[in-house]
């Protein structure tokens, strides 16, 4: 009897088990382009001189990736094999296409000013963000939280601005808004001034891939998830 009983809960616990909905995990990713290998090496080049002058100011390196945002969300996990389908064909709209890194821009009204890449926003670049968007669309969440994110290496937390800049992407950074750019980091006006003058070179350029990456803190992109160039995906 009692061997009896214990086969009943067994069978009970593992019925309520499989009847318990399966936590669907958020991730915060970035449809993004890879510049060519004369803009990623002036980026990683101005970001190393600008954590010269600021150590906590974000770091660019081979798992912090320049890149040129198209479109950031949050999106479920299980949803990653038919995001990955969708993205297919994406950069054929700008796959030989010339784009002009034209300037270093900043704010040069305050004393500490985060410094980006300005990338010009041809009639290609503004038709694959808002295709990036179309294609999205059924699968961007909102509510993601800081567990979305490749967590940081010293356990410290996920910025607060990051968190809700990725959730308002398409909202108030997208369309009309769209900024292409490289993000370099944060230094003093008057550094990125020297920078800016002798450093900086504008370049013409083609991106050589489209990736999809799961996103870090200050929109970093951290975890390659897919890439439209088959020799550099990881999966």
């Amino acid at each position: 009897m009692k061997r009896y009983k214990l086969v009943m809960l067994l069978v009970l616990g593992s019925i309520v088990f499989s009847c318990t909905p399966k936590k669907n995990n958020l991730i915060a990713i970035d449809i993004l382009l890879t510049p060519s290998e004369v803009v990623d090496q002036q980026a990683l080049h101005l970001n190393a001189l600008i954590k010269e002058n600021n150590p906590s100011s974000m770091q660019l390196d081979k798992n912090h990736i320049p890149h040129i945002t198209l479109l950031q969300g949050y999106v479920k996990e299980d949803d990653l094999p038919e995001i990955k389908k969708s993205l297919k064909g994406l950069f054929e709209i700008v796959d030989n296409e010339n784009l002009y890194a034209r300037s270093m821009v900043y704010n040069k009204e305050t004393e500490d000013s985060f410094a980006m890449i300005q990338i010009e926003n041809t009639e290609a670049l503004s038709k694959i963000h808002i295709e990036a968007i179309a294609r999205m669309k059924p699968f961007v969440v909102q509510n993601g939280s800081e567990s979305a994110f490749v967590p940081n290496p010293d356990g410290s937390p996920i910025g607060t601005f990051t968190i809700e800049y990725v959730s308002n992407f398409i909202e108030k950074y997208s369309y009309d808004n769209f900024d292409p750019h490289i993000s370099l980091g944060v230094a003093k006006k008057v550094f990125l001034d020297s920078l800016n003058e002798n450093v900086f070179q504008p370049v013409r350029f083609m991106a050589p891939s489209l990736g999809l990456y799961q996103l870090g803190d200050s929109g970093t992109a951290q975890k390659q998830l897919w890439s439209s160039n088959p020799e550099t995906a990881d999966q």
